[in-house]
């Protein structure tokens, strides 16, 4: 997985925009960040998670993919090591995410593609 997967799955879901922030690509809902890649290794994603329980299942169960670094440790996001985490469990945090972020009338109006 690449940062460019990372586009396409985002940009499956409505009110996705990509910006740059200082100079890097940068995903947000709205106003709202949601992922860009980590400053610190290229092959790091920087995902908002809004859920702390969510974040620490993730932390705990699959360290060899999901991680924090100090920096982040006061963040609500979860780093993730692209070319290790699964399509399906990073589409599926990225949708969690995206409907922490988006508002409520633009979700309403949403229907995931068949297949997905």
């Amino acid at each position: 997985m690449n940062f460019d997967d990372v586009r396409r799955i985002a940009f499956t879901f409505p009110a996705v925009e990509e910006h740059q922030v200082f100079g890097a690509p940068t995903l947000r809902v709205g106003k709202r960040f949601l992922a860009c890649i980590a400053k610190i290794d290229p092959d790091t994603l920087v995902l908002k998670i809004l859920d702390q329980h969510e974040r620490d299942y993730w932390l705990t169960t699959h360290p060899d993919i999901f991680y924090l670094t100090e920096h982040y440790q006061n963040f609500q996001c979860l780093l993730i090591r692209l070319s290790r985490v699964a399509q399906t469990d990073l589409h599926n945090l990225i949708e969690q995410s995206w409907r922490s972020l988006a508002p409520k009338r633009v979700i309403a109006t949403w229907s995931p593609p068949p297949n997905a």
